[in-house]
């Protein structure tokens, strides 16, 4: 039989590295968070991809604090359901007004909706009202998130329409059948970008007309929140923030 004190000796040694073990392997193996993605839009989000700007961004930002993130792709409305049933552990593309009662993240991405036109037709618009005797093609429920100003230069065109495929206003752009196309910025170089039905080199004019649109993170937890924000902060020092948008618009 061991001496009482070897035996002791033992015990603790094992206590201590069993205590040891979880805090090594924690360390080792990168805490699973869920996400809900409630604007599955290229190209910030591409589900059949499982990537996207904004989720290359928010993944890369949490990898840096020891995190790995699983996506769930949920409608938009469903977002407020599934944090407060406590389904996820944070959700993409929310602001303060999205009444979700989660930890807001720093600003991630800034979203801009721009009127783009050819640059032959010498368009001069300065301002949203600049559009009303022009036709418009946008995207669904513009009139909605765009403001009474552009409700009224929409109801003044002599065309206006919207469309639930935003790649075919590049081709409806270019193949000249509408004067101004309004999106988002980065919509369109993307889908610019990877566009194969017209000819996309013709030079365009872009009009900076509508209010900038910036977006958080939303989390359960404030310290998965206060990691994320000193990951994006890293991201953004070390140029890769810039680095993953280019990727997705820039030919």
């Amino acid at each position: 039989m061991k001496p009482i004190w070897k035996r002791a000796f033992t015990i603790v040694l094992c206590l201590v590295l069993m205590s040891a073990w979880p805090y090594a392997s924690a360390r080792g193996e990168p805490k699973e968070l869920t996400v809900a993605v409630g604007l599955a839009l290229a190209p910030y989000n591409i589900p059949e991809e499982n990537r996207g700007i904004e989720l290359d961004i928010v993944r890369e930002s949490l990898a840096m604090k020891g995190y790995r993130i699983k996506t769930k792709y949920v409608p938009f409305a469903r977002r407020i359901r599934e944090i407060a049933q406590g389904e996820v552990d944070g959700v993409l593309t929310v602001n303060e007004n999205s009444d979700l009662d989660v930890y807001l993240s720093d600003q991630h991405i800034v979203c801009e909706n721009v009127a783009v036109s050819l640059k032959k037709n010498n368009f001069k618009i300065e301002k949203i009202s600049d559009l009303k005797d022009k036709s418009i093609l946008t995207f669904q429920n513009a009139k909605k998130y765009l403001g009474k100003e552009f409700v009224a230069a929409a109801e003044a065109s002599p065309d206006y329409r919207e469309i639930s495929g935003q790649e075919l206003q590049i081709n409806l752009l270019y193949g000249d059948r509408v004067d101004v196309i309004v999106l988002d910025k980065r919509i369109f170089y993307y889908h610019r970008k990877n566009n194969k039905m017209v000819d996309t080199t013709q030079p365009i004019d872009m009009f900076y007309i509508f209010e900038k649109v910036p977006f958080r993170v939303g989390f359960v937890d404030k310290k998965v929140r206060d990691d994320f924000n000193e990951g994006l902060k890293k991201l953004r020092e070390s140029g890769r923030y810039d680095e993953i948008i280019n990727k997705y618009i820039l030919k």
